[in-house]
């Protein structure tokens, strides 16, 4: 079985609604973008990030943490990679947001509908008796 072509959308928008019934956006420190394949670190996220968490770009801990999130995109803030054109679509979801969306998907089926609003498209090439 083979998986293609991965696609994962409308993070930004489920993330903005899960926090719409208590109208606690400012509380959101998730970030998305694009950015270029061969440099991470200069990844716009990565730099609005670190500015609202008022981390310093003059001392060690902002290369940590930037390095730090570089891979993290690397790893699992991938979206969508657009191999021809030599660019990645990220997410860098924050500590605030995921521990919301962690708490409202183990508070049970009616809590957790934002997830219904991210979108997951795959093409898999798999045998006919499959």
């Amino acid at each position: 079985m083979k998986f293609e072509n991965t696609s994962v959308s409308n993070f930004e928008g489920a993330l903005r609604g899960m926090r719409n019934p208590l109208a606690s956006w400012k509380k959101s420190d998730s970030y998305y973008g694009i950015t270029d394949l061969d440099d991470l670190k200069d990844y716009e996220v990565a730099k609005s990030y670190l500015k609202k968490m008022e981390v310093s770009e003059d001392t060690d801990e902002y290369d940590e943490k930037q390095d730090t999130i570089a891979a993290w995109l690397r790893n699992e803030g991938l979206l969508r990679n657009f191999e021809d054109y030599e660019y990645l679509d990220c997410a860098f979801i924050g500590a605030n947001d995921m521990d919301l969306a962690m708490r409202l998907c183990a508070a049970g089926p009616e809590h957790r509908k934002f997830l219904r609003q991210i979108q997951v498209s795959v093409d898999i090439t798999a045998p006919l008796y499959w």
